[in-house]
């Protein structure tokens, strides 16, 4: 069980570092383009670039500079960040000491609800105005594997922690 300890205390760190820069990203594009920044560059044929702060470094690229292509990038930046901060909450269930615990149960019904309600939801209203090829139904199919997956994990950890209290109470 050590190692999975260590495996999750590195994951942990790796998915909320990785959560923290995909909102960053979302606002960071959402900022700029709204309101044309100083880093925001228009570019020929409706395209357009964000760019590295204080840079002509491009760093997003965009396609066309409309609503519906800005919103799919920045929901899509959103809910990926969204999704890595769940995923974290599920490596921090399995770095604790103790590993039937309220909190854990709580973060394993997080990550499934996340894949099998808010995603796919996220996933059809994203699919309505999307003017990239993304493979959405693809991705809920993915998603809700993921989900279920974790779901049954969270049944079984329901399980272990009804075992673990009733123990408790019988010592």
């Amino acid at each position: 069980m050590k190692v999975v300890r260590i495996i999750a205390s590195f994951l942990y760190v790796v998915t909320k570092i990785v959560a923290f820069f995909y909102l960053l990203v979302a606002i960071y594009a959402l900022i700029n383009c709204v309101f044309e920044g100083p880093f925001f560059e228009i570019m020929e044929k409706n395209r357009y670039a964000i760019n590295f702060p204080f840079t002509k470094q491009h760093f997003l690229l965009g396609s066309e500079y409309t609503v519906a292509y800005v919103s799919e990038m920045v929901l899509g930046l959103a809910i990926y960040g969204l999704f890595f901060l769940v995923l974290s909450s599920v490596f921090k269930t399995f770095k604790q000491e103790r590993l039937f615990t309220v909190d854990g149960l709580k973060n394993l019904k997080q990550f499934y609800q996340f894949n099998l309600i808010l995603y796919p939801i996220s996933a059809i209203i994203w699919s309505l105005f999307s003017v990239e090829d993304f493979p959405f139904f693809a991705m809920i199919v993915a998603h809700a594997i993921m989900g279920i997956f974790i779901f049954f994990m969270a049944a079984i950890f329901q399980q272990g922690l009804n075992l673990q209290n009733e123990q408790d109470l019988y010592i």
